[in-house]
């Protein structure tokens, strides 16, 4: 009897000093706790910018908003909801909808930009027009974050009047990481490593901003 009752306070102890570890690790993790909805711009019918050796923006933005949604949840503790996951074009009210039904924190869309001039690249963040200042915040922080990675020109923490910025209830940013029509910068594209750190950057800078 004595033994069996032994037995159980070393089982129960075990239990107890796991569930003290397992919380312990969960409470390190920056973002635990925190909801973020990552929109992944274009996409299906709609290639958004194009490279001028044939990368699309929207297999770009696809691919740094998985590795975002990677970086949340290993290195954050985040819980993400994705507007999608493959190559198939969401409405942008759908893309709305989903977020402000998400009961998320923060909504993050990810672009990357374009323009007639090939030689033009930088690096801008936009939050919405009339935005708060949480999501000015947001947007100054992953600036500063995306231009220590990118290393290109400077084009400022902007506000503008983009769909999914205007009607999503919650602080959301939209990046423009680089410009994809820059034929050294579609190149640069092309390496999932490269986009990694792009991703990992934008994850720096929301938690620096979460830490407020």
């Amino acid at each position: 009897m004595r033994k069996k009752k032994y037995l159980i306070f070393c089982l129960t102890t075990v239990a107890l000093l796991i569930v003290i570890q397992l919380t312990a690790a969960a409470a390190t993790k920056p973002l635990a706790g925190k909801k973020f909805v990552i929109d992944a711009g274009h996409g299906g019918w709609d290639p958004g910018a194009v490279g001028v050796n044939g990368l699309t923006e929207k297999q770009i933005n696809l691919r740094v908003a998985q590795y975002l949604r990677n970086c949340l949840t290993k290195y954050g503790g985040a819980t993400v909801v994705m507007t999608r996951v493959d190559d198939r074009y969401p409405s942008l009210s759908s893309r709305v909808v989903k977020a402000n039904t998400s009961g998320a924190d923060r909504f993050i869309s990810i672009h990357h930009n374009g323009s007639v001039n090939p030689a033009h690249n930088g690096t801008a963040v936009y939050s919405g027009t009339n935005a708060g200042w949480q999501s000015r915040d947001l947007r100054n922080k992953v600036q500063q974050s995306l231009l220590k990675m990118t290393k290109l020109r400077d084009l400022g923490a902007n506000s503008a009047n983009f769909y999914v910025l205007r009607h999503t209830k919650m602080p959301a940013i939209l990046t423009e990481a680089s410009f994809i029509t820059n034929p050294q910068e579609e190149q640069k594209l092309r390496n999932p490593e490269y986009l990694w750190r792009e991703a990992y950057y934008i994850y720096r800078g929301i938690v620096e901003h979460m830490g407020q």
